[in-house]
């Protein structure tokens, strides 16, 4: 088997064994989509626990070469994707820029921080979940409309965990970027079922939850 084949379940395996896979079947979430989840990946927790964070972002390089080798700097959404952008810039030694899902309402007003390295630049998008895609979206649209002057040209989106709902998945088709991911609800499902993490009844109402909404139409 492909290395990176083991890369989800990896991803996968540490959110169990940080307590990071929460279950509320009866109270629920609120997903940044605009809709209610019976599970929520509490993926800050990550972050903060220095062995899980050394080997998520040790995966996230050896996934970058494999697919992005030539890039020229690293953007991380804020809040959730600056920690891993930053690492991912920092052991490739590129330029790191932090972007927002809206104009920032203080100081310069900025959506995008940092400089594009120049005219046309090849940047990768990184974020740590991708639910509504709302943000990345808005993200890579203030890339191709630039900063003083300088157009970047998004390669791509990469986040650690992505939902993979269809409906948004077509956005990001419509808008000709790659969205690619480490881990999907559907990965993480499958890992905790055959591990015996997910009781049968929680693995089918949490099933039917994904099935119900993969084409909702997601909050704009």
């Amino acid at each position: 088997m492909d290395f990176f084949e083991h890369l989800p379940q990896d991803v996968a395996e540490l959110l169990f064994a940080k307590n990071a896979v929460k279950i509320d079947l009866e109270n629920g979430f609120a997903l940044k989509g605009g809709i209610h989840s019976p599970v929520f990946c509490e993926m800050p927790v990550l972050q903060s626990d220095v062995d899980a964070r050394s080997q998520i972002c040790g995966l996230l390089l050896f996934w970058v070469n494999r697919h992005y080798r030539d890039i020229d700097a690293v953007v991380g959404v804020a809040s959730g994707g600056i920690g891993w952008a930053a690492s991912l810039a920092g052991n490739k030694l590129l330029p790191l820029l932090c972007a927002h899902a809206v104009p920032k309402d203080h100081g310069m007003h900025n959506q995008i921080d940092g400089e594009i390295p120049f005219d046309g630049a090849k940047v990768l998008v990184i974020d740590d979940t991708v639910t509504s895609g709302r943000s990345v979206l808005s993200v890579i649209k203030a890339l191709r409309e630039g900063k003083n002057g300088k157009k970047a040209d998004v390669l791509g989106v990469c986040s650690v965990f992505d939902w993979d709902f269809p409906v948004v998945n077509q956005k990001f088709a419509e808008m000709g970027v790659e969205k690619m991911h480490i881990l999907t609800f559907g990965s993480l499902l499958k890992y905790g079922v055959v591990h015996n993490l997910l009781t049968p009844d929680v693995e089918k109402r949490l099933q039917a939850f994904y099935d119900e909404h993969c084409w909702h139409p997601l909050a704009d």
